[in-house]
């Protein structure tokens, strides 16, 4: 029975038709604001930030969070497509109705949505770009053992370096150099895969309004309101002065449980990233206009 409701919840017909009606229930909705980024960043505190929009609902990884994947990595295109047409992009345009400013904050975007997004919200799609350190992101990473393509959380939530369609393929100075086998160079490598895949879609979709904006300016109150003024966002600049600054999603418990220190990490940073360089010439992860920032 329970097999036979999600079937009919959620084939094509039944989702077209629904997305029909949530089409007329959301034409007062301004933009839909999603963010490209890598995780451990402060994605979550960006959402809490947008709070100051007017009349914003603000999520942070709401379902479906798009992280299931298809046994054969071929599928994984059309697998996401599908999956965004007949429940994504429903649940978005439920949860935007009666509201001005939709704005969601997942790091599976970039990684698995950005596509159909983008052609589902047209010239109401606002995109954040929203980037930390690498070495630093690398660290968190490691600190919450999800290492990409190796541990349950990585192998879950991120990305495998083996999948043939990365754009950075690395595979074989991770899987056969000793010298770059430690597991923190798989985080670092995922930090740089999906910058490049950024640069990529800012590139492709240059029409869509973007802002490029990084962790520690999350602080700084005029970073913000440029954010804003860029997006074309109306906001309140009384509620936004009371958020700068606020700090979620810390996972201290999961960091305390596999605090470690890692020797010599900017040093392994520099290395692996002087190979990539090699095989992709310099600033291969920046967008054009970011470089030299």
């Amino acid at each position: 029975m329970a097999g036979l409701t999600e079937s009919l919840k959620y084939n094509s017909f039944t989702a077209g038709l629904y997305n029909l009606i949530l089409n007329i229930r959301t034409t007062g909705v301004d933009g839909y604001v999603f963010v490209a980024t890598t995780g451990r960043s402060g994605s979550e505190s960006l959402s809490k930030i947008f709070q100051a929009a007017d009349r914003a609902v603000c999520l942070h990884e709401p379902y479906p969070i798009m992280l299931t994947m298809p046994k054969d990595p071929s599928q994984r295109e059309e697998y996401f497509e599908t999956r965004f047409r007949q429940r994504k992009r429903i649940n978005v345009k439920r949860s935007a109705a009666k509201y001005r400013y939709y704005v969601e904050t997942n790091h599976q975007f970039v990684k698995n949505f950005i596509v159909p997004a983008v052609g589902e919200f047209g010239d109401k799609m606002r995109i954040v770009h929203l980037h930390r350190d690498p070495v630093k992101v690398a660290t968190s990473f490691l600190s919450i053992d999800s290492i990409p393509g190796k541990t349950p959380t990585g192998i879950h939530y991120l990305l495998d370096p083996a999948d043939e369609s990365n754009r950075i393929r690395i595979v074989d100075l991770l899987n056969g150099d000793p010298a770059f086998s430690h597991d923190f160079l798989r985080c670092v490598w995922y930090w740089y895969e999906i910058e490049t895949r950024t640069r990529e879609y800012r590139t492709r979709f240059s029409n869509v309004p973007w802002f490029s904006l990084n962790t520690e300016q999350l602080n700084d109150e005029a970073s913000l309101v440029a954010m804003f003024e860029t997006l074309r966002i109306v906001y309140d600049p009384e509620r936004l002065k009371t958020l700068v600054g606020s700090r979620e999603n810390t996972k201290t418990a999961l960091k305390k449980k596999k605090s470690r220190r890692i020797d010599g990490a900017q040093e392994m940073h520099d290395a692996l990233l002087a190979r990539m360089v090699e095989r992709y010439g310099a600033d291969f992860w920046r967008y054009p206009q970011d470089q030299g920032l």
